[in-house]
Parts: structure tokens; C-alpha cells; sequence
């Protein structure tokens, strides 16, 4: 457990004149409702030190996000649970939360006050807007409390955090139209590497040894408690290759994404076959996905999150032509002049 006293002297100060104005005035008139006033005056203090002492002891706080994904643009909320267990109550419950995108690695924190009810449980939700997509962590270290006449504040770590995912809006303007792209089509068998399976889906059915591990539909398996795999039926011999720049810049990767996002989504309303490819600094790899449907981009987009920017621009590209010499050609979604944009690359 941490602990980290610290004693405001002001209002100890200010409590000390207080009771000093009572007790002399006291002595001078021998009043009764000054002398009720100074007993209460003198019980009040250590009421107040073992108040925050118990309240330190009997306080849990707990971050929650209510909402595991949004959309960029819609307000979210994130709820701090308040769970006092104790019979004493606080007026000032000092919180700093820390708020990180993971996907870009930028942080921020704000410090929150509440009240600290008498014996009660509640919560209190913290409106947020995103500005930006990726995947967000909310955390709370440790908080402090305060005693009831602010005399002392007490901190205690802890250690609670959610997370969010924030997925573009959808937008439409800046698409380039299916007809543009039909360069970065190409034939899937050509392109047909071992270890995946550029088909449909017809049915699901359980592990039978031999399947292919990519066939394990992993969200299924987990729900049933048993691995269930995916029966699939060739496709049309046409997909469309796309592949996201995850450089150079937070601002300009945004945009990437946004745009990445919104070709995608266009291509599973046309009924378009997808195949997604990025780049992965942390695997030093490409990292590969089928978009069929809704499922399969949002599953996409949030494993894409847990990679990482690069600096260097257009660095798919040599990348692309020395691991993938196969395809003929592909859309190439990057930032050029900060602005994103998609444009069909043709490998020689």
C-alpha cells in the first residue's frame, strides 16, 4: 500500500486561530453555547484525522470505460466507480487520470475533485470527445483524500484502467470510386501464398486436426470454449489488395487511417473481396487480413492498433516490391502533403 501524508498548514493554521478566538472568548464570558462550541471545537479534530485514516483504509476507486469502441466525433463516457465502505465522508477526493493512446503514444492527464458520500457507492461519468482514432487506456494510479477540515490529505495507489477503441466516421468525400481502383485488382491465385486462404465463408464447424490455424474462428471458439474452425468455398479469382502507410507523422497517420477505414467499408457494401496488408515495425513483418464483412474490418482495424508508426514515407513500397514481387499491382493508401490519399501502384 502507498501512503503519502501531506498536512496543509493554512487551514491548520486557520484551525488553531478558530479555537483559539473560542477558547479566549470563553474565559472571558463563560458562556454555555461558546463552551458546547468549544468541545466541539476540540472533538472535531481528531474526528477529521481518523475520518481520512479509516476513509484511506475503506476507499476503492475504479476506471470504466462504458462503451469498448466509438466512432471518432461521438461523445463517450467514462465512469469512475466511488466505493466508500466506510461511515465518514470526505469533501474533496483529488483523481488524476492518465489517458494514453497507445497507438500513437501520446499522453495526457486531468485532475478530478468529488465528494466522498457517506457510506455509499455511486458513480461519475466524464463525458469525452475523440479527436483522433486508435486505442485509448484510461487509468488512475492513486488518489487523495482529504479530511473534513481539509487539515490533512492522504494518497493511496491503486491500480485500475479500461480501454476504448475509437474507429473513424464514416465519410465519403475524398474516396476515390471502385472504377479508379480497379488497377490494384489481381488475379488471387497468382497471388495465393502458403498459409492463407483467399475464400469464402459457408459454414462453421468444429477443429478437426489438419485445418489451418487461419481458418479458427477464434471470437466462436472463445464463447463455446471449443475450437471451431471455418468452412469456406472458393471466391471470385479477383480481390483487391490495399496496403496502409503507417508513416510519417501522428496527424498525417490519421488521415491514413480514416481513409483506409472508409475504401474498405465501401469495398464490403460493393461485396468487394479485400486484402489488407500493413506494415509492422514491432513484428518487422507484414501483417496481412481478409475483409469480407464488417466482422473482419473492425477485427482488422483493432489488431492495427496495436502496431506502431514509422517515420520513413513510402517505405511500403520497397517493402512490398521485395517481399511481395508477385503482385502486379495494389493501392497504396499514404500522406502526401498531409493530406492522405490512394493511388494504384504497378510492380514491374
Amino acid at each position: 500500500m502507498y501512503l503519502k501524508t501531506k498536512i496543509h498548514i493554512g487551514r491548520l493554521i486557520g484551525y488553531l486561530i478558530q479555537l483559539l478566538v473560542i477558547v479566549i472568548s470563553y474565559w472571558f464570558l463563560r458562556n454555555h453555547f461558546l463552551f458546547m462550541a468549544l468541545v466541539l471545537y476540540l472533538l472535531v479534530l481528531p474526528i477529521s484525522l481518523t475520518g481520512v485514516i479509516v476513509l484511506r483504509n475503506k476507499l476503492s476507486l475504479e476506471v470504466k470505460c462504458l462503451e469498448k469502441r466509438e466512432t471518432r466525433g461521438n461523445t463517450s463516457y467514462i465512469a469512475l466507480l466511488v466505493n466508500n465502505n466506510a461511515f465518514f465522508m470526505s469533501f474533496d477526493l483529488s483523481i488524476k487520470l492518465d489517458t494514453e493512446n497507445a497507438f500513437y503514444g501520446s499522453e495526457a492527464s486531468t485532475v478530478i475533485s468529488l465528494p466522498v458520500r457517506f457510506h455509499e457507492n455511486y458513480e461519475q461519468h466524464i463525458p469525452v470527445e475523440f479527436s483522433m482514432n486508435g486505442r485509448y487506456r484510461f487509468s488512475v494510479k492513486s488518489f487523495t483524500v482529504r479530511s473534513m477540515l481539509g487539515i490533512i490529505s492522504i494518497s493511496k495507489k491503486i491500480d485500475s484502467y479500461d480501454e476504448i477503441c475509437i474507429f473513424p466516421e464514416n465519410v465519403s468525400e475524398g474516396l476515390k470510386s471502385l472504377n479508379d481502383m480497379t488497377l490494384g485488382m489481381t488475379e488471387s491465385e497468382e497471388t495465393k501464398k502458403k498459409g492463407h486462404d483467399f475464400s469464402d465463408v459457408s459454414d462453421v464447424r468444429e477443429y478437426i486436426p489438419g485445418d489451418k490455424l487461419m481458418s479458427i474462428h477464434w471470437k466462436l471458439s472463445a464463447k463455446r470454449d471449443i475450437l471451431m474452425v471455418k468452412d469456406r468455398v472458393s471466391m471470385s479469382d479477383q480481390q483487391m489488395v490495399l496496403v496502409a502507410e503507417l508513416a510519417p507523422s501522428m496527424d498525417e497517420v490519421d488521415k491514413v487511417i480514416t481513409l483506409a477505414y472508409n475504401t474498405c467499408l465501401m469495398l464490403v457494401k460493393e461485396g468487394v473481396y479485400t486484402r489488407f496488408l500493413y506494415w509492422s515495425d514491432k513484428e518487422y513483418e507484414f501483417k496481412e487480413h481478409e475483409i469480407m464483412n464488417m466482422d473482419d474490418l473492425t477485427d482488422t482495424f483493432l489488431e492495427m492498433y496495436f502496431a506502431s508508426i514509422y517515420k520513413e514515407n513510402d517505405k511500403t513500397i520497397e517493402l512490398m516490391r521485395a517481399i511481395y514481387p508477385e503482385l502486379r499491382s495494389y493501392v497504396h493508401i499514404t500522406a502526401k502533403g498531409g493530406e492522405a490519399d490512394a493511388e494504384v501502384i504497378e510492380q514491374d
